[in-house]
């Protein structure tokens, strides 16, 4: 699949222009906001996404350990808070891209059923050893229906945006929820990383060979828009936030930065939330 001549998004070509950085060449639309690289030459194995970084990787795995609180604590705000919202109660949650499985035991102790896919081989051998029940699966060969799905930290990885969020919104029961979490390319970080290329290899969230797509709060509205998602909610945030942070344990310095980032509307998450039609 190659996007040098069609944005993934809004699918339009007059809107296209390069922008040379570094080794690399950046598509930027100036009809939805996206950023991306229109040729993904490496991928996951048994998918059309861009790798995790093995360092990424023992990250992830290593999170699992001393995060549990933490986890339990953002499921339980979220339940509260999405089905008060959305007026839709969770039974069933699916998490696509789940990682090492964090939030397995959390949304398992509030009684809702969590099923947990990711396509790299690594974490359902993680999750045997675990004793978490990570399936090693594309959402393609997902047959059941969700209350709600999760992607944090996928879509950016996601060779074809549409094909993607139309499988998970497939796979929702009527009236479910999506919840997004991805990198904000217009977050002070991804600013910084803009300058020069002398400065920084990546532009901004592009960053080869892994983040191959950059979104923006009004790309995801395109986005949300296109697919008939309705109450949407697409906002930033910082990394520690009290309701839609990470589930990482950071250092105090990082902490007092994603605060300040948080503060001046510029922090480094994007969430966007979206409901399917239906009750």
């Amino acid at each position: 699949m190659n996007f040098n001549n069609e944005c993934p998004i809004c699918k339009k070509s007059k809107y296209l222009k390069n922008i040379n950085w570094a080794n690399y060449i950046v598509k930027q639309c100036t009809n939805c906001g996206l950023d991306y690289c229109a040729e993904m030459n490496e991928k996951e194995i048994g998918g059309d996404s861009s790798p995790v970084h093995l360092e990424g990787i023992e990250m992830m795995a290593n999170s699992y350990f001393n995060t549990y609180e933490l986890a339990f604590h953002y499921a339980k705000s979220r339940k509260v808070y999405l089905e008060s919202h959305y007026r839709k109660f969770f039974n069933s949650v699916l998490e696509v891209g789940c990682g090492p499985g964090v939030f397995y035991k959390a949304w398992s102790g509030l009684g809702v059923k969590w099923r947990g896919i990711d396509i790299n081989p690594y974490w359902s051998e993680f999750g045997k050893i675990n004793n978490i029940p990570i399936e090693s699966d594309s959402i393609d060969n997902i047959s059941s229906r969700f209350d709600l799905i999760m992607a944090y930290q996928v879509i950016e990885h996601v060779e074809d945006p549409i094909v993607f969020m139309n499988s998970m919104i497939e796979r929702l029961k009527p009236g479910g929820i999506i919840h997004l979490e991805l990198p904000n390319h217009d977050g002070l970080t991804s600013r910084f990383r803009k300058i020069s290329s002398k400065i920084s290899h990546d532009y901004g969230f592009i960053q080869p060979p892994m983040h191959l797509r950059a979104y923006r709060k009004k790309t995801l509205e395109f986005l949300f828009n296109i697919l008939e998602l309705r109450n949407s909610q697409v906002f930033s945030c910082n990394n520690t936030d009290s309701k839609w942070g990470q589930v990482r344990n950071y250092k105090f310095t990082q902490k007092l930065l994603y605060k300040v980032t948080g503060f001046l509307g510029a922090g480094s998450l994007l969430i966007a939330i979206g409901q399917k039609e239906g009750t």
